[in-house]
């Protein structure tokens, strides 16, 4: 009996483990379901992960590819051309196989709404240009008819494996890119950035009178920062296709005090304009080469230790001082020749004075004269009382190269005029070029007085001379052969920054070298590289033919109309626009 009992009381105990047992497996049974789900969730939603940077792997190259045809002015060839080389990397990197005669169809136009369905494949794409003929099936921003912009989106349903055991299907992957040139005709250009010196919100490009009209023909306006029109100014900003614009990179920090809407336009039509756009990025320092310094005549001056090309072995023609060039107007040592001025339009007479290239400390010339800067020259007179005698720059000097460490002082009714020639000013005290009223800055683009037709400045944006030696003859002279590459603009006038002309400095945030006054006019063709440099001018329509403007803040002070008109090549490099964090 008693081994009976104990019997019961064993069995009885061991009920509950049993039953726990069995609750253990139904437990384990429902998370082993829950297990198998998330984990096919996990791998499908990886493969279709990886789908979409495949799509987008292909997309943003296709884009890149097709958007360096844009070129300006962009026309129906250029577009098909874009929509070519997009669709070519498209059917590259898929595999698609289509063929030259499928290729040839698909190019001619943007591809609709519903995308162009290839094959058996199961792609779906869309190559647009400008991207408004996909309509819903672009997301982007760039809806305008005129956008020179290449749009390739890819999208295809991609299937579903261990997930359709829990009812999913297959998913539609997509990606998309849109891509350009733009900007890159940079006509104006300030490089201050926000943070930087001077402090002055808003006034990047700055034009401050209440009737100011800068005319910018064929070429971009961009600003590391803002921008600030006084009400009444106008920015006309034009091109062949009515398609140049204003970029920068922070247009909001002054809200309506900046600019109203009307006063950046194109020019050409009442009632169109053009709001700034943002840029994607800064705009870099172009970082132009500076001329190198060959070996002086003997006992030559140097800049910082650093050997520079002398102007007439040092001594300032006429009996000024070294280095010191002085234009006078009246007394026994009037400068010869002079300024006329039929129909307003100022003119050099031929039998002007003449310098030649070199080292210079200061250069003014006075009321009603003018100085002419010869590129290939030497000159020993810039007075009536002694007389001139030219002698040929020698190989060992750089022609067309004037060295400035000085101030450059034009008065009323003035003209400093040069063919050639690139004037190269290392900042020192403010307003070292210094143009009065009436006086002009012409260089580059003379013609009659020196008996040539426009040149090049005496050094490239590519860092090259136009000028060559001719043995034999043993003088400079200017060749046209860098005239055919429109990359070769000529560097007019060149202002050196600090860490240029003394390794050990920092760089300087901001100088005043450049300041044009009320009436005073620049008429130069070429590049003005100050890439440091407050530039500041002060209205006279004889403001023209700058070509390119490279300045730390540019500031427009006068009431009357500049026109720049931008004579440098379309090269640019192409970038992603779209998508963006947040589209």
């Amino acid at each position: 009996m008693l081994m009976t009992a104990i019997a019961r009381f064993r069995s009885a105990a061991r009920r509950p483990a049993d039953r726990s047992r069995g609750q253990v497996l139904v437990i384990f049974a429902l998370f082993l379901v829950v297990l198998f789900g998330a984990a096919a969730l996990t791998i499908d939603y990886g493969t279709w992960l990886k789908a979409r940077r495949d799509y987008q792997n292909v997309a943003d190259p296709a884009a890149l590819a097709g958007s360096v045809f844009l070129t300006r002015p962009t026309n129906l060839a250029e577009r098909i051309l874009a929509r070519r080389a997009a669709w070519e990397e498209v059917n590259r990197q898929l595999g698609l196989g289509l063929s030259i005669g499928d290729l040839n169809g698909l190019d001619n136009a943007s591809t609709p709404v519903a995308g162009e369905l290839i094959g058996t494949t199961g792609y779906r794409v869309w190559v647009a240009s400008p991207p408004i003929e996909a309509a819903a099936a672009y997301p982007g921003a760039q809806t305008s008819a005129t956008s020179r912009t290449v749009f390739v989106r890819i999208e295809r349903d991609n299937p579903a494996f261990l997930s359709r055991t829990l009812g999913f299907g297959d998913r539609r992957i997509d990606a998309w890119a849109t891509a350009g040139v733009f900007p890159n005709r940079w006509a104006l250009v300030t490089l201050r950035e926000q943070g930087q010196a001077p402090e002055n919100v808003g006034e990047d490009i700055n034009l401050a009178g209440t009737t100011t009209l800068l005319e910018v023909v064929n070429g971009d306006v961009g600003g590391n920062w803002n921008m600030k029109l006084n009400a009444g100014s106008e920015l006309w900003v034009r091109g062949t296709e009515d398609d140049s614009a204003v970029y920068l990179i922070e247009w909001q920090s002054c809200g309506n005090s900046c600019w109203s809407s009307g006063q950046v336009n194109s020019g050409d039509t009442a009632g169109v304009t053009k709001d700034p756009q943002q840029l994607p990025g800064v705009i870099p320092d172009p970082d132009y080469p500076l001329p190198p310094a060959l070996t002086p005549p003997p006992n030559g001056p140097s800049i910082d230790g650093v050997s520079v090309p002398v102007g007439d072995d040092g001594d300032g023609p006429g009996g000024n001082a070294p280095g010191k060039i002085e234009v006078k107007s009246g007394g026994p040592d009037a400068a010869p020749g002079g300024t006329t001025t039929p129909g307003d339009v100022l003119t050099c007479s031929a039998g002007s004075p003449r310098i030649g290239p070199g080292y210079y400390t200061e250069i003014s010339v006075a009321n009603g004269k003018c100085l002419i800067l010869d590129p290939t020259m030497r000159h020993t007179s810039v007075v009536a009382s002694i007389p001139d005698v030219a002698t040929p720059v020698p190989s060992t000097q750089l022609p067309g190269i004037f060295y400035v460490n000085g101030s450059i002082d034009v008065a009323t009714d003035a003209m400093i005029i040069g063919n050639g020639v690139t004037v190269i000013m290392r900042p020192g005290s403010s307003n070292q070029l210094l143009v009065s009223g009436g006086g002009v800055v012409d260089l580059n683009r003379t013609s009659g007085i020196l008996g040539t037709s426009q040149r090049l400045g005496a050094w490239t944006s590519l860092g090259a001379s136009p000028y060559a030696f001719i043995a034999g003859l043993e003088q400079w002279q200017y060749t046209s052969s860098l005239e055919s590459d429109d990359r070769n603009m000529g560097m007019a006038l060149y202002v050196i920054k600090r860490i240029q002309y003394n390794a050990g400095a920092a760089a300087d945030d901001n100088s005043d070298v450049i300041k044009i006054n009320a009436a005073g006019g620049l008429g130069w063709r070429g590049i003005t590289y100050a890439p440091h440099d407050n530039v500041t001018l002060a209205g006279q329509p004889g403001h023209d033919g700058i070509g390119q403007l490279v300045s730390w803040t540019f500031k427009f002070a006068g009431n009357a109309k500049v026109t720049q008109t931008y004579e440098g090549p379309e090269d640019g490099t192409p970038f992603l626009i779209e998508p963006y964090t947040g589209q």
